[in-house]
């Protein structure tokens, strides 16, 4: 099973996709669908929460935060802008069941764009050990999940099974290892021990620069049964 890729290391060493600010979808999301979990003071736990740029909005709901980063450097940076969080956001692979052992029951579990950044079994394996953290009627919302629509989908060459992606060598996944892509079919049977209760697809066609590239990705909230 690929875990954590190691160029994410050298991309956050470089200053590199070092966001600032909370994703929208995210934020529309969970207010749409968690109102209970922010009315009780939640817990949330972020899978490769980055530089973090969701932890503020999340902390505005007065929620318990947590999170997981594969990358030291970036998780040392955290620690230095979210002292109050040493504790609770930490270095590891949430592929692995040990990463979600240290846990209480939780919430919300959120990913923007990491978990599809692994290739099939090690999403699945991530959602299994995602749902039996959860409690009853918990939510995983996943936004940015790619779909096979994008038009980076037919670069770089075929991983450990159809759906991942790697060694692509230009557009936006240029050296960033395994890029997993799914379409509606194929996403409903990863989440099949979940209740899907909202599923978009999004598909942005780039006119200028006249580059032909079309973006398309998947926004998915599931609630554990």
């Amino acid at each position: 099973m690929n875990g954590f890729s190691d160029e994410w290391n050298e991309i956050y060493n470089k200053n590199l996709q070092l966001t600032s600010w909370p994703w929208s979808d995210l934020v529309s999301l969970v207010y749409r669908h968690c109102g209970g979990a922010i009315s009780r003071n939640g817990l949330v736990f972020e899978l490769g929460c980055g530089s973090g740029p969701n932890i503020p909005f999340i902390q505005s709901l007065g929620m318990n935060y947590y999170g997981v980063e594969g990358s030291e450097a970036v998780v040392k940076k955290l620690h230095q802008k979210f002292p109050e969080l040493r504790e609770k956001v930490t270095v590891g692979d949430f592929t692995q069941e040990d990463c979600f052992s240290r846990l209480p029951e939780v919430d919300i579990i959120v990913d923007r764009a990491s978990v599809t950044h692994n290739n099939q079994s090690a999403i699945v394996s991530t959602l299994k050990n995602s749902y039996d953290v959860l409690r009853p009627n918990g939510y995983f919302i996943g936004i940015d999940w790619f779909s096979t629509k994008h038009s980076d989908f037919g670069l770089g060459r075929e991983s450990d099974d159809v759906y991942t992606r790697t060694d692509i060598a230009r557009g936006q996944f240029e050296n960033v290892g395994n890029v997993h892509f799914s379409d509606e079919k194929h996403l409903r049977s990863l989440f099949s021990s979940f209740d899907i209760i909202s599923l978009e697809e999004k598909v942005i066609n780039i006119y200028e620069p006249k580059n032909n590239h079309q973006f398309s990705s998947w926004n998915i909230v599931a609630r554990k049964r």
